[in-house]
């Protein structure tokens, strides 16, 4: 399968594929949708921006049949961001067909799910807690469903999200297909896998080089944290980026850094897990139609965090692991385009720099900010300004000491 077109794919989602530009299936695409179209379940890894989303969306919608009324297919995931990015493609690959889909998260009145839930959509896409609750009120009937998909299994795992995920499983028929997909599969998620599939389910894990695309540049840079936030006032004005996101570790640091840098006059917003759905729609819909330049988030919101054109990732703290390093930055380099990643470390976590560039096979090289440019402390060592004061002080010294040449 060299091109879509070429596929056994339906000419309404080859028409959607169009539409969307898309031409070429990536290297997860091609290997695992004609294993789902089979009805094989899979376990796969792909790193972030290689379209996992497109990857069970085609095999869903392909096997969707349209002129029942029964739910078919669960999209199980993470966050409510993710949940909306998987909307929009099926906007886009459902338009002009009679294929209905609905989605469902925590957060909002359940009244007015219920009442949607009355148009028979086919394809339900949300939170596990959410949808759990409307099966137990049989509301939500899934007796049905011919398909699961489990999106960012590892988060699910780590957020202890899987005792909400496998009460919806355990709802479903026991021969359906299971889709579990993530940029991270660890062994407890293989594992859990092949214990909720019927059949061992085909694991496909897509590793390259690296774990990260090729098209993002990686640095660093060394500020004491006196000096950290007008560092990235700095950075911020010297790389102009485009869109940029900016990450942190304390929910309490997103508020701080917005107030902040508004004061320099920075057009900035921010998101964290606490905040409420219309504040979390302003700032994604700000930066994503352009009103907003940077989005200051936490690690919560890391993955399933999709901004097109986002060119440049911040890392205002380091992420506590590789896996967080690789969701964080993935958010940049998306679909073969160019970004570049940035993280802000302390004197005392320059060796983390290292660590993470030997686990990830990545180079992140240091660099100074001077005059505007991101250069390499050998440059800025060897800058005629440095020299000249160098030259000074020694001169300094040889007369102090009586040395007059």
């Amino acid at each position: 399968m060299k091109t879509f077109a070429e596929s056994s794919l339906a000419p309404f989602l080859i028409q959607g594929l169009e539409r969307m530009n898309i031409k070429t299936p990536t290297p997860i695409q091609q290997r695992t949708i004609p294993l789902l179209l089979a009805g094989q379940s899979v376990v796969g890894e792909s790193q972030t921006g290689t379209g996992k989303t497109l990857a069970y969306l085609l095999p869903i919608l392909q096997r969707i049949d349209s002129t029942s009324v029964a739910v078919q297919a669960l999209i199980l995931v993470p966050t409510r961001e993710l949940t909306v990015q998987i909307r929009d493609v099926l906007d886009e690959l459902c338009a002009g067909t009679d294929i209905r889909f609905q989605i469902i998260m925590g957060g909002v009145d359940s009244k007015r799910q219920i009442e949607k839930l009355k148009q028979k959509p086919h394809v339900i896409v949300g939170s596990p807690g959410r949808m759990y609750d409307l099966i137990e009120k049989k509301k939500l009937k899934v007796h049905e469903v011919k398909m699961v998909v489990i999106d960012e299994a590892d988060q699910m795992l780590e957020a202890n999200i899987m005792p909400e995920v496998e009460a919806v499983i355990k709802r479903t028929p026991r021969d359906r297909q299971l889709f579990v997909f993530s940029a991270t599969i660890s062994s407890l998620v293989e594992e859990w896998g092949k214990k909720w599939s019927e059949e061992e389910p085909q694991v496909i894990k897509m590793k390259g080089k690296s774990r990260l695309p090729e098209t993002i540049e990686h640095y660093f840079i060394v500020t004491s944290e006196r000096e950290k936030f007008d560092m990235l006032r700095r950075l911020l004005h010297a790389l102009k980026p485009d869109r940029a996101l900016i990450f942190v570790k304390k929910q309490h640091q997103v508020g701080e850094i917005v107030s902040w840098l508004s004061k320099k006059g920075v057009n900035v917003a921010g998101i964290h897990s606490e905040a409420n759905k219309q504040e979390r729609e302003q700032a994604m819909n700000g930066i994503r139609g352009g009103r907003i330049q940077y989005l200051v988030t936490t690690d919560l919101l890391a993955r399933g965090l999709d901004v097109e054109g986002v060119t440049h990732v911040v890392n205002f703290d380091l992420p506590l692991d590789t896996d967080g390093y690789i969701h964080r930055v993935g958010r940049t380099g998306r679909a073969g385009k160019c970004g570049m990643a940035i993280s802000l470390l302390a004197p005392k976590e320059k060796f983390m720099a290292g660590k993470l560039a030997r686990q990830l096979r990545i180079e992140i090289p240091e660099r100074v900010l001077f005059q505007g440019q991101l250069i390499s402390p050998e440059e800025h060592r060897g800058h005629p300004m440095f020299t000249k004061k160098k030259n000074v002080q020694t001169k300094k010294m040889h007369t102090k000491n009586g040395d007059n040449g």
